[in-house]
């Protein structure tokens, strides 16, 4: 039985770290995401790490969506889990892949 299904985006060497170092340079992606697989916030939790980087956590009815920023790495990590099947995470990754100008992101579908 499957209750549920999570996708896992881990994107390297990100040029533009700027995206990376604040809410207001993660905020549009995040918010994109959102709008694009139609999901209903519940909640938002975010922090800004000093002196750059982010983590933010948008409680959804569906379930969750966070990013973890690592500029000085040029990385961030994504999670999105869903206990609704018709959220389509290829247009999630799209989203992703345009924020970030990135050809491959490491990912993982997983369903729980």
């Amino acid at each position: 039985m499957v209750l549920g299904r999570e996708l896992i985006a881990d994107v390297e060497d990100i040029e533009n770290v700027s995206l990376l170092e604040t809410i207001d340079g993660v905020s549009p992606l995040m918010k994109k995401i959102i709008d694009i697989c139609k999901l209903n916030v519940v909640a938002k939790c975010e922090y800004q790490f000093t002196p750059i980087g982010v983590t933010m956590l948008y409680l959804l009815s569906e379930s969750h969506l966070t990013i973890h920023t690592y500029p000085e790495k040029k990385a961030c990590s994504i999670n999105l889990y869903t206990c609704n099947a018709e959220t389509d995470f290829q247009e999630a990754l799209n989203v992703i892949y345009q924020y970030f100008h990135q050809s491959w992101i490491i990912k993982k579908i997983i369903d729980r």
